[in-house]
């Protein structure tokens, strides 16, 4: 059998240069995904990047990527000067990371210096890339539109499509801006090309929203979560809590997610410590994880002073480094994550499969991944939050079935079913 050429569009990936709220779930659905991919005996997978990210993409493979070997090809020539460029940017941003400041202005001098050899050189050869039609059978994108000139290829062309939350709560996303990446994309969508969604409800949103998709052509595939996440031992949970600094002696509840207002943290704050008020809960934090949005920061921060005796309760402890995510779920009493909407929902998926017991709401695709294995309340609800927290503290055993019910629930989804549907479709 013939191989598919395939490529993948990783300019997205490039955001796992930095470690922060930059490497989203969209780019670990991304990383994910490639890597699946990779392993397909049916396959050559080759990577397109946009030349301003091609720097940062090389620090994320070497991160990231260090066994896989990937041919790249870009909107400029891959000569000297480009690859000059490319090592002045990495060596900026390698500088940026570590603070080192001086290094870092010598080498934005240098950058700024080759800028505008490399924009003339993208504006003269990007239309060269037409050359690699008839060497290319499909062209994936995990995030953005198709990029010129691989959309004017008489080629098979898909695009991932993680959620429709900028159409149906524009007023939370900035991404609904004319100009943005979302806006672009969402401008480009046809009934020629092929689309995939990370859950059934995302599919039904688009297809609602856009009805020019061909409904044969937009199907489901479910993302995963990472092997790494599985149950800690004690050591693994001491260890964490230690680097977070959170007290090795308290018990604690967790959230996880980009600190911005569609994440409910507003109402799960005040729950909780309305919870622990009724109750004369003293034993119990609410540790908070997560990068976040500056617009909304500040207004967090502000609900949480406002808590006055009860704000210690809280543990803001910022962005959390992926290895010691499951320690962090583990040591947990439960997760919660009552979102107002959600095109997929990894954090409840990664705390299933690290036994943590779950509080997530009844809304958007959260069903699909909790099923019945948590406890599902309305976002909005703030009596129905109370209830839950009081279910779990009060109920070990009902904590323990729970564990239970999502690492067996958690064990539905892999990357590998994931990059199956995807190829299903391109392979004859």
């Amino acid at each position: 059998m013939a191989k598919v050429n395939f490529v993948f569009d990783a300019t997205s990936l490039s955001s796992g240069a930095n470690k922060g709220c930059f490497r989203s779930g969209i780019y670990f659905a991304a990383m994910n995904i490639l890597k699946a991919l990779s392993k397909r005996e049916d396959l050559n997978i080759s990577l397109y990047c946009n030349y301003k990210e091609l720097a940062k993409l090389y620090i994320t493979l070497e991160n990231d990527f260090k066994d896989y070997k990937f041919d790249i090809i870009s909107d400029v020539p891959m000569n000297s000067l480009t690859k000059f460029y490319n090592y002045c940017l990495k060596k900026r941003t390698i500088s940026k990371n570590n603070k080192e400041n001086f290094a870092k202005f010598l080498w934005d001098i240098m950058v700024r210096i080759l800028k505008p050899i490399l924009k003339v050189q993208y504006l003269l050869f990007r239309g060269s890339l037409l050359k690699y039609e008839k060497e290319i059978d499909v062209f994936f994108s995990p995030q953005t539109k198709i990029p010129y000139p691989f959309n004017r290829m008489q080629i098979k062309k898909a695009i991932f499509l993680h959620d429709a939350i900028p159409l149906v709560l524009p007023e939370y996303h900035p991404y609904s801006k004319k100009g943005s990446w979302y806006s672009q994309l969402i401008e480009t969508i046809n009934n020629e090309d092929y689309y995939f969604t990370n859950s059934e409800y995302t599919r039904q949103d688009f297809l609602k929203y856009f009805p020019v998709i061909n409904e044969e052509k937009i199907k489901t595939a479910l993302l995963a979560c990472s092997d790494i996440f599985k149950p800690s031992n004690f050591e693994q949970i001491k260890n964490a809590k230690i680097k977070y600094g959170i007290p090795e002696n308290i018990n604690y509840i967790f959230s996880l997610c980009t600190l911005e207002p569609r994440k409910n943290l507003l109402r799960t704050i005040k729950t909780f410590v309305e919870f622990i008020k009724k109750n004369n809960i003293n034993d119990l934090y609410f540790v908070l994880g997560g990068g976040q949005w500056k617009k909304f920061i500040s207004i967090l921060e502000s609900e949480i002073h406002d808590l006055g005796q009860y704000e210690d309760k809280i543990l803001k402890i910022g962005y959390v480094d992926d290895e010691d995510l499951p320690a962090l779920y583990s040591g947990a009493e439960w997760f919660v994550y009552t979102s107002q909407y959600e095109g997929f929902g990894l954090p409840p998926l990664e705390a299933m499969s690290c036994g943590c017991p779950v509080i997530t709401s009844d809304n958007s695709s959260l069903p699909e991944v909790v099923d019945s294995a948590g406890i599902m309340i309305k976002w909005d609800s703030d009596r129905e939050h109370i209830e839950a927290y009081e279910k779990y503290y009060y109920n070990q055993n009902l904590r323990d079935e729970y564990s239970q019910k999502g690492l067996e629930n958690a064990k539905r989804f892999s990357w590998e079913r994931c990059a199956n549907t995807i190829v299903e479709k391109f392979i004859s």
